[in-house]
């Protein structure tokens, strides 16, 4: 287990110098040594019998400006509030200060669209040594914002490939405004990355060298390739084939290109099986509850009451982590979402501001969305 969390950590260092490569210097020495710092950190929390995550997601909000075609965090955490309950900036910047005093090595910011919440960004700009990739559709990166990014935010465009998939998904222009503004933070001298969810639509696409050179001339320092879960009934035929799926987590198809390829979920088979729950991340949702995964909405702890540390340790992650190897990957990228029963068996809860608004018990009410989803996956 220890000779698995340290191959995973030493392919987030090789992930963390290559990105960062182009910036050379005292800082960029700095990150690295940031990096193995947190990775000894870990260690010695694992020592002590205490589980840290290398990497920590936190979907900021739930509140975006575009309707997106299939977007997961809709589907999954929906809401009958147009304010849906949010951990305030402060609540979440004393989450982020502890996760990196427990040993996080890396802070990714999700959403919904986080240029919503430009005061957390601002705060979160402030931290040092840590580099936090925010994913982000750019439409709202402005005057007033950009010069947050490019240094401790690094911000992920999220696209679809060209402008034609772009624009069948997320709208008419969203391709061409993401690549203005990653262009101003290249010209300003900092770094950004790019998002691709691959789909079987647009798998020819997103993973052919004509694509993954027009990358490199960008000068993206990180793309990360998203493998599409259908959470949303009805687009089952998005999932990749078997041949796509072979071609994405193909190490030799990105191996000489000058900027690091990140698969999500990847192969996490090389690590023992599913890296969710805190083994390799985990995930914060808005409302402070702690999530194995932001694929899989199921928590029994909330963060934002508890602390990252004790959350971490409830009996539904607990439950997860010394399981993981029953979870394979699967047709449809996420193993975990697909064991939706086997979650309900185990232990559950559902959101926390669903159940104080429902009034229902929260570990019946997990059991009810869990059972749900697995009969939908049926």
């Amino acid at each position: 287990m220890t000779n698995l969390k340290a191959l995973f950590s030493s392919r987030l260092l090789s992930v963390y110098k290559r990105a960062l490569a182009s910036r050379g210097g005292i800082e960029a020495l700095a990150a690295v040594a940031f990096q193995r710092r947190q990775a000894l950190r870990r260690a010695a929390a694992a020592r002590a019998g205490q589980t840290v995550p290398a990497i920590l997601i936190a979907s900021v909000t739930r509140r975006c400006n575009l309707d997106c075609a299939g977007c997961y965090s809709r589907q999954i955490r929906p809401s009958d509030s147009s304010s849906p309950r949010e951990l305030s900036d402060g609540r979440f910047m004393e989450l982020f200060e502890e996760a990196v005093d427990l040993g996080v090595g890396v802070i990714m910011i999700a959403g919904g669209e986080p240029l919503l919440r430009p005061g957390l960004l601002a705060r979160l700009a402030a931290m040092r040594g840590i580099v936090v990739p925010v994913f982000t559709n750019g439409t709202l990166l402005d005057g007033s914002t950009l010069p947050l990014f490019g240094r401790t935010l690094l911000p992920v465009f999220s696209i679809e490939g060209d402008e034609a998939f772009t624009a069948e998904r997320r709208g008419q222009g969203v391709h061409e405004a993401a690549l203005i503004r990653a262009r101003a933070i290249r010209e300003s001298g900092g770094l950004f990355g790019l998002s691709v969810t691959v789909s079987s639509r647009n798998a020819g696409n997103a993973l052919s060298p004509a694509f993954l050179s027009r990358v490199a001339e960008m000068g993206a320092s990180v793309l990360f390739l998203v493998e599409y879960v259908p959470v949303v009934p009805g687009t089952e035929s998005l999932v990749l084939s078997d041949a796509q799926r072979s071609i994405l987590n193909d190490q030799s198809l990105t191996a000489g290109l000058p900027y690091p390829v990140v698969r999500l979920p990847g192969d996490e088979e090389a690590y023992g099986g599913c890296l969710a729950a805190g083994r390799g991340f985990v995930h914060i949702a808005s409302d402070g509850a702690l999530e194995a995964c932001p694929f899989a909405p199921f928590s029994d702890s909330d963060a934002g009451r508890l602390g990252l540390a004790a959350a971490l340790d409830s009996p539904l992650m607990r439950a997860i982590r010394e399981r993981h190897h029953e979870l394979a990957e699967t047709r449809g990228g996420c193993a975990l979402r697909d064991k939706a029963g086997w979650i309900a068996a185990i232990s559950g809860c559902a959101s926390l501001d669903e159940c104080a608004v429902s009034g229902k018990d929260p570990i019946e009410r997990t059991k009810e969305v869990a059972l749900a989803y697995a009969e939908n996956a049926l």
